[in-house]
């Protein structure tokens, strides 16, 4: 599985501004919520098929039947079911939708509330969403519930958090003092029950991100890599990653894998660790995915590097000056570039399992002349264009995900 390098509604650490808290906050009472209710009918074809916005060849035309859920954020993604909202005019409409375009369910939420995750657990993907709920005082309280992707069906919640997603996983953040700055104290939930897995308080150990069944903490200068039932992985100091406890607090955390973490914001900055043992696989990187296909991590930075999940690299291939890693999965590793051998899209495609070029012609087909997808699932389905408002290209062969 592989997911959006950017998460939908992430929310930086460094950033908790009063814009950000209302992922969701007591702004608005008026708008109902209710538990996800089944759809099970294809998502429409909103925009024009035959071309596209850049002029080119658009879905119908290709016969990729490219589908529009009317997504307005980026979508998650986990067992080849997508997750996403739209922007309706007194609410927001979260729609669930499997690789061949079918709305499996849908939920309302208030506006304010916008934040959301897919997040893996034992028993399966889980969807969490925010709420608003009276409290005691009959003030609104912020709760977050959790949702089977596939089914809709509630798991756990409404359980009340301090505040809104951080993003690096099933992390709230308390509110910054004077509404502006830096969040406030945090607390992680276990995605599959709802259960409090740590709740900084005094001089408890800081929480840095969640990552599927990997706990990431602070302890004064030391980095602590935990599982689920707090048992200690490893340690390592901060210091080894170029950062201060406090820059590790505010530094973006990505789950690859659900086995690897990488950390930073890009610019040729970001380090790829085992989250198993909190070894560097890779340093000084611009991105990194998993095919879990051939079961190799891809890493990019003037190259790209395919790795297995012990770290041990398996090959080395070339990328063109202006190429960036796209995305990673369903056994290909796609990268967008305006030369070289890339085709008329600006779209060059490997083979996760040894880096060898792969027809690019017969891939641009299948990504239907919108360019380089921006996710690929495990059964081939793909998101392309506007990473905000994505389009779904359902898998070529169907049969590929039965």
């Amino acid at each position: 599985m592989t997911r959006p390098a950017a998460f939908a509604m992430i929310l930086p650490a460094c950033l908790l501004t009063l814009g950000s808290l209302s992922a969701c906050s007591a702004l608005d009472a008026n708008s109902e919520s209710a538990d996800p209710r089944p759809v099970h009918s294809p998502a429409e074809t909103l925009r024009p098929a035959e071309t596209n916005d850049s002029g080119t060849a658009g879905a119908r035309e290709s016969g990729t039947g490219a589908i529009d859920p009317g997504w307005d954020v980026a979508a998650q993604e986990a067992e080849d079911v997508f997750l996403s909202l739209h922007e309706a005019e007194s609410d927001l409409e979260f729609r669930a939708v499997d690789s061949d375009g079918t709305i499996l369910w849908s939920a309302q939420r208030p506006r304010v509330c916008s934040g959301f995750l897919v997040s893996d657990s034992a028993d399966g993907p889980v969807a969490v969403l925010m709420d608003q709920q009276s409290g005691s005082s009959g003030s609104l309280e912020t709760t977050a519930s959790g949702f089977d992707l596939h089914t809709g069906e509630k798991l756990w919640g409404p359980v009340e958090v301090p505040g809104p997603l951080l993003g690096s996983g099933l992390v709230f953040a308390g509110p910054p003092e004077d509404f502006i700055g830096a969040g406030g104290p945090r607390t992680v939930l276990d995605p599959a029950s709802g259960a409090e897995l740590a709740v900084e308080d005094g001089d408890s150990p800081r929480i840095l991100a969640l990552l599927d069944s990997h706990l990431v903490l602070t302890d004064g200068e030391e980095l602590i890599g935990e599982d689920l039932e707090g048992r200690r992985l490893w340690t390592r100091p901060v210091a080894d990653l170029g950062l201060t406890a406090a820059g590790a607090r505010e530094t973006p955390w990505e789950t690859v894998g659900g086995s690897h973490a990488l950390l930073g914001s890009g610019g040729g900055q970001r380090t790829l660790i085992d989250l198993r043992s909190g070894d560097t696989v890779a340093s000084g990187i611009d991105g990194a995915g998993f095919d879990s296909h051939s079961r190799t991590l891809v890493t990019s930075d003037s190259k790209l590097h395919g790795f297995d999940l012990d770290g041990t690299k398996r090959w080395d291939a070339p990328l063109d000056g202006d190429g960036e890693l796209s995305a990673v999965g369903a056994g290909l590793v796609v990268t967008e570039s305006g030369a070289g051998e890339a085709d008329e899209n600006g779209t060059q495609t490997r083979s996760a399992d040894d880096g060898q070029l792969l027809d690019a012609a017969e891939e641009a087909t299948e990504s239907g002349g919108f360019g380089a997808p921006h996710h690929i699932a495990d059964s081939g389905a793909r998101l392309v264009g506007d990473p905000g408002s994505p389009l779904l290209i359902p898998p070529a062969d169907r049969s590929a995900k039965k």
